[in-house]
């Protein structure tokens, strides 16, 4: 009885590679799910500490809390107040404002590309029909 032949081999690894990427869709499109359902508590921002601990900045209903999250447990470490809810609230708007400002200027380089490649190529085939 011969062995697994080379086009067994690539069927195999073809589909180990959907089943992966069929995973990691599904997980994502999980996560997303779970983030909608939850109304009263928000992982604002989280910061990796190490490989198994991080900060993060929650919002549990309107109270912002700073806690550690680990193997050996959660802990929050700082309740913040209202001002600095309010200047949390305000770096997050300003992010958010700056990542939207990029996505623009990555669209108007994107078109000016564009245009320089359809303006190249007229000046291209200018020189063609002489």
């Amino acid at each position: 009885m011969p062995g697994i032949g080379i086009s067994q081999f690539l069927q195999m690894l073809f589909a180990l590679f959907l089943i992966i990427i069929l995973a990691n869709f599904l997980l994502k499109r999980l996560d997303r799910i779970n983030q909608v359902r939850s109304k009263a508590i928000k992982i604002i921002e989280r910061v990796p500490v190490s490989k198994s601990s991080s900060l993060c900045i929650v919002q549990i209903g309107t109270q912002y809390m700073l806690m550690s999250f680990s193997e050996s447990g959660n802990e929050v470490i700082k309740e913040f107040s209202q001002k600095e809810k309010e200047d949390i609230q305000k770096r997050i708007h300003q992010q958010t404002q700056d990542t939207k400002n990029i996505t623009d200027l990555k669209k108007i380089t994107g078109d000016l590309k564009g245009k320089y490649g359809q303006l190249k190529k007229k000046y291209e085939d200018s020189f063609k029909q002489d």
